[in-house]
């Protein structure tokens, strides 16, 4: 991995995720968006180890990992935004994004639903030498399905690498306040194996997720990456609401001094004026996805119900014969 690549796809993450924030705060995004900053190296790093024809499946906070996968921004934008011509024609919204041509099949707004579909499509690509991707936040590790997909994934031998980012938070509660074991110890207790590294640095990641990728397609049995970070923004935005910060500003401030972009910049020992014109650079990029995007009306109601089966829907519904008692 060039660390130089790496920090470009984590500042497009960051400027893209600010600029959404942004739309969101004036109401031009319908419903919750789930910031991704603070968090870019992790997408950054794993999807840089991943190769383009392995599948990669995201929950709610899913616009990092689908830059990171390669999906175009002019189609996350418009899908955010709800506009023809998004990676979902618009009708996904921010928690929904997919891409099947570039092996993103997902991302689920149902916590720790998203395991479940990874490990399908695990065992779908076992022989294939191929393995999957699947994002978490910590707090999946507290649903159920969460943890009978991973022991189903570890009996069938399954090429899965789970990639938990550990903000320490859900929502507005402190993680250690509704869990009494890390996600290493977790996953330990599952007898998994598993790997903990430090979330913001965009190196670290990518050397953890390169081992735990080929011991998958190697050995055929999942893997769990464990990404300690920490988000800047909070936990959703929904048009200008937002909660008093319930963070300790002592910890904010320790965080936000850990900046993955900062860390990844002093790696790669990269001049400030090249620094400079990377941002410009992406700035320029980013408002001009977002002006045409703005520009484009929203998904005809015509398509309202495609993209719903796999198959045709019907040409008429049958009509219901009332049956006599």
């Amino acid at each position: 991995m060039q660390l130089t690549a790496a920090y470009r796809t984590m500042l497009r993450i960051r400027i893209l995720e600010e600029k959404i924030i942004d739309c969101a705060n004036r109401n031009l995004v319908v419903g919750f968006v789930h910031p991704y900053t603070g968090q870019e190296a992790i997408a950054a790093g794993v999807l840089a180890a991943r190769r383009p024809d392995e599948w990669v499946v995201s929950f709610y906070r899913c616009h990092g990992h689908a830059v990171a996968a390669g999906l175009p921004l002019d189609g996350i934008v418009r899908e955010v935004l709800g506009r023809e011509g998004g990676v979902c024609g618009g009708k996904g919204g921010s928690m929904h994004l997919a891409d099947r041509g570039r092996r993103f099949l997902g991302a689920s707004s149902i916590v720790g639903s998203q395991l479940s579909v990874a490990a399908g499509v695990a065992m779908a690509e076992r022989g294939t030498g191929r393995a999957t991707v699947v994002f978490c936040g910590d707090g999946a590790l507290g649903a159920g399905v969460s943890y009978e997909t991973l022991t189903i994934s570890a009996t069938l031998g399954l090429p899965l690498l789970l990639v938990c980012e550990d903000n320490g938070w859900q929502d507005q509660t402190r993680s250690e306040l509704v869990r009494h074991r890390t996600p290493a110890q977790l996953v330990d207790g599952l007898g998994l194996d598993h790997v903990e590294v430090d979330g913001n640095d965009v190196a670290a990641v990518h050397r953890a997720a390169e081992t735990l990728l080929t011991r998958c397609r190697r050995e055929r049995r999942p893997q769990v990456l464990v990404a300690r970070t920490y988000l800047r923004h909070y936990h959703a935005q929904v048009g200008g609401a937002r909660p008093p910060e319930y963070r300790p500003a002592e910890e904010v401030a320790y965080w936000r001094a850990r900046d993955p972009l900062d860390i990844a910049a002093a790696a790669a020992d990269v001049p400030d004026p090249w620094l400079a014109e990377a941002r410009a650079e992406i700035e320029r990029e980013v408002d001009q996805v977002f002006a045409a995007a703005l520009a484009a009306p929203p998904p005809d109601v015509a398509t309202a119900a495609t993209n719903v089966t796999a198959a045709p829907l019907p040409a008429a519904v049958p009509a219901v014969t009332a049956v006599a008692r």
